[in-house]
């Protein structure tokens, strides 16, 4: 009898001891499905539920690796449900950046805003909202968002004086601000995108310029650079810059196409019409050379370029028709004297 109840007292020990064990490892709460947009979770995966925050996260990491978005989203999620959690912000600006990827902009705002709720000064989801705002139009936003990436670099740089308003921004305070390869180059990139279009060409050159002291190898900080010389009316400097970027990528499109408007203002179509035809058929060249020409209140210059580009293609280019019949109309326009006034 005795042998029996030592047995069954160690037997309830073990069972103690089995569940203090079990219950150390904490527990994840339900799957937060808010977030997710993808195949049936059920679907996904048959293997045991992940035991930690990093298991999750170690197996979203592969899923991402292997294309595998959809599971890769679910693990991500899954290892934020860990009460002892502490990579939330991590986590949620990388389930962002996949729902941005994949086009779900609403769900991208609202990873990147959840992330900013584990840490206000989260420089990378601030730089993502700015670009998701812009991308569709709500360029106030962006605007909002790119400053306050900046502002937030400036606090991990333990820099007290931080920017207080963006169109306070001077030329000498944009260029005080201290940076490293971490600062987020594309916010400063977009203001001067911003700054262009608002025709504030000299501020726009210190963002570009800042862009590249963080990252010299961004192409597209060069040929925007160049291109706010080119709307500023410094054409050989902006030539000089776009071949630079053009030398790092020969077939940029947009590169090109800048050049060629670049040589239109210097006077150049012929060149302007070569640099089109690099990526574009003959007639689209022609027709954009007479098009810029149009748009440069040079209507006799731009006569010749949509004649030829119709020539090249007479039943398909409806486009240089109407434009020749516009250059047309505004030479004519040009050799009407004025009505003068009776009295």
């Amino acid at each position: 009898m005795e042998e029996v109840i030592r047995k069954s007292v160690f037997s309830i020990l073990m069972c103690s001891m089995l569940i203090a064990c079990a219950s150390s490892e904490p527990e994840p709460v339900e799957f937060d499905s808010s977030l997710y947009a993808g195949k049936p979770v059920d679907s996904l995966t048959n293997e045991e539920p992940p035991k930690s925050e990093m298991e999750a996260i170690a197996r979203g990491d592969t899923a991402l690796g292997n294309k595998n978005y959809d599971l890769a989203l679910y693990e991500y999620l899954r290892s934020l449900s860990f009460s002892d959690a502490t990579h939330q912000n991590k986590t949620l600006y990388t389930v962002g950046r996949i729902h941005s990827a994949k086009g779900n902009f609403a769900l991208a705002e609202k990873a990147y805003m959840k992330a900013l709720e584990y840490d206000e000064n989260d420089v990378k989801s601030l730089e993502e909202l700015g670009l998701l705002y812009t991308k569709q139009g709500l360029t106030s936003e962006g605007k909002t968002y790119f400053f306050r990436a900046i502002n937030a670099d400036q606090v991990r740089l333990n820099n007290s004086d931080i920017l207080t308003s963006y169109t306070e921004v001077t030329e000498e305070t944009l260029g005080n601000l201290p940076f490293d390869s971490d600062s987020p180059y594309r916010s400063y990139m977009a203001l001067g995108i911003l700054s262009d279009v608002e025709e504030n060409h000299d501020i726009a050159k210190r963002y570009y310029e800042r862009a590249l002291e963080i990252n010299p190898n961004s192409t597209q900080a060069i040929i925007n650079l160049g291109y706010s010389h080119y709307m500023s009316g410094s054409y050989y400097l902006a030539q000089r810059i776009t071949n630079r970027a053009l030398k790092r990528d020969p077939e940029n499109e947009k590169a090109l196409n800048n050049l060629a408007l670049i040589y239109i203002a210097l006077g150049d179509n012929r060149q302007a019409l070569n640099i089109f035809k690099r990526n574009m058929t003959t007639f689209e060249a022609l027709n954009n050379v007479g098009y810029f020409l149009m748009l440069r209140g040079k209507p006799d210059e731009a006569i010749p370029f949509f004649q030829q580009a119709i020539d090249k293609n007479p039943s398909y280019y409806k486009v240089a028709n109407e434009n020749l019949e516009r250059a047309l109309s505004e030479v004519r326009l040009s050799k009407v004297d004025p009505v003068e006034s009776a009295g």
